[in-house]
């Protein structure tokens, strides 16, 4: 077996494991995604119209509003390019370009809803459509996965509480705007779903070329 001072050199040119895991978490998840939509893009199962019912009526509408806005398109490139930035001037360039990618997972959004082609719940108005207003995957929650993980990958501490009161309100944060999704009537349960699986895959892209970018700048020195 060789010594440390025998190993080879690492190889800029070889992905990392932390890249190789992110590349296939987020294949496994893109396929779960499409495996979703594919067996509930008819009528919706039962279990979406319960939890559409029971959001409905427990969720406030000035909380359903105030998630939902969260969500949107504007809000989503205004806080994304805003954190690029920041990250950019700071010299923090591989989660800058991070941020910059996430912000693409409109097109595997907009893919995955042309795939799909699932008709929205009756009465939806809230409704950002491009190239289609299917209702799978919900896109306000992909990108909400999308931008609070990154968040949490820019801001998050070494030290317990710094790391964990970060993870802790990412994920408080992409549960409420997924209800108020269901809760506002303009998404079934499963589109949410799918959105948090979604936003996850793309996610873990992001930060598999974060660790990357990071990767090779260290060898570059």
């Amino acid at each position: 077996m060789p010594s440390a001072a025998q190993a080879d050199p690492p190889n800029p040119d070889r992905p990392a494991r932390p890249t190789r895991v992110g590349i296939v978490l987020a294949l496994v998840l893109a396929a779960t995604v499409l495996l979703l939509g594919l067996a509930v893009r008819g009528n919706p199962p039962p279990l979406d119209v319960a939890v559409g019912d029971a959001l409905a009526a427990a969720f406030p509408t000035a909380a359903t509003d105030l998630f939902n806005v969260t969500g949107t398109l504007p809000v989503f490139f205004l806080v994304g390019l805003a954190a690029a930035a920041v990250c950019w001037f700071q010299g923090r360039r591989p989660i800058a370009a991070a941020f910059v990618l996430g912000l693409s997972g409109e097109v595997a959004t907009t893919l995955v809803k042309v795939i799909v082609d699932r008709p929205r719940p009756p009465g939806a108005s809230d409704i950002e459509a491009f190239v289609t207003a299917a209702s799978y995957p919900s896109g306000h929650t992909v990108r909400i996965v999308v931008m609070a993980g990154l968040l949490v990958a820019a801001i998050a501490g070494r030290r317990s509480l710094a790391r964990w009161l970060p993870i802790a309100a990412a994920i408080a944060w992409v549960i409420l705007v997924g209800c108020a999704r269901i809760a506002s009537r303009e998404h079934w349960a499963t589109d949410v779903l799918g959105g948090w699986l979604l936003g996850a895959a793309w996610l873990s892209l992001c930060l598999a070329a974060e660790h990357t970018l990071r990767a090779r700048r260290a060898l570059s020195g």
